[in-house]
């Protein structure tokens, strides 16, 4: 029977937890396993006397024994588990606290220093220089935009739309100019498709500078000739 009791109470602290075990948390395992087996071997021999004698009695105060290592073996531990980082510095239980990720923030514009903003140099370049959207013709559309103002632009869009409604043409996408010094400009190349099903007629383009909101604060249209 002590061999039972060793060997469960060896099992009792392998389970405590894996890694090295703290002095104070043994001690504590090992001393709740003596105190329950004392208390489970008083109760199961009571028990075991009251239906089968002496005998009974015996077999009680053993099982009790066993049951009372192991139950006071498992409190001792959870008494002394260590606990988390966390655990340690929200006694209340609530959920640790993590740091709130940066937020981008768009540079402030002042309506100044997008309205220096202008258009020059625009040109149209087809692949058949005749200065007419073909079928299947790929074509650019190339200009500057200068900053003429004392203070930089922040975030500027050049913007080329077709503002006529004709069908079968197609604009790359705009991109995002992250800043425009005083006195400096930047060139752009947006690029013209023309679907091989184009009619007869005209197109309407409108070169423009914009912010992130859509705002235009320069722009220049002009019309070509269409066929199939």
């Amino acid at each position: 029977m002590k061999r039972i009791v060793i060997a469960l109470l060896g099992v009792s602290l392998l389970a405590g937890g894996c890694g090295t075990t703290q002095p104070e948390h043994t001690g504590a395992i090992v001393g709740g396993a003596a105190i329950g087996s004392n208390v489970g071997g008083a109760i199961g021999g009571l028990v075991g006397d009251s239906r089968h004698g002496w005998r009974g009695s015996y077999r009680g105060s053993a099982i009790g024994s066993i049951i009372g290592t192991l139950a006071g073996a498992a409190i001792g531990g959870a008494l002394t588990a260590p606990k988390s980082r966390e655990a340690e510095g929200n006694p209340q239980g609530y959920p640790a606290e993590r740091p709130v990720e940066e937020v981008y923030t768009e540079p402030y514009n002042n309506s100044s220093a997008l309205s220096a903003l202008y258009i020059r140099n625009l040109r149209f370049i087809d692949d058949s220089r005749d200065h007419i959207l073909n079928g299947g013709e790929n074509s650019k559309i190339i200009f500057e935009i200068m900053n003429e103002g004392s203070e930089t632009a922040y975030n500027v869009i050049p913007s080329v739309t077709e503002i006529s409604g004709t069908k079968q043409i197609h604009i790359s996408p705009s991109i995002l100019v992250e800043q425009i010094l005083p006195g400096n400009g930047v060139k752009y190349t947006a690029t013209v498709s023309v679907g091989k099903r184009v009619k007869n007629g005209t197109a309407t383009f409108r070169i423009a500078v914009t912010d992130t909101r859509g705002q235009i604060y320069d722009r220049q249209e002009f019309t070509l000739e269409t066929a199939r």
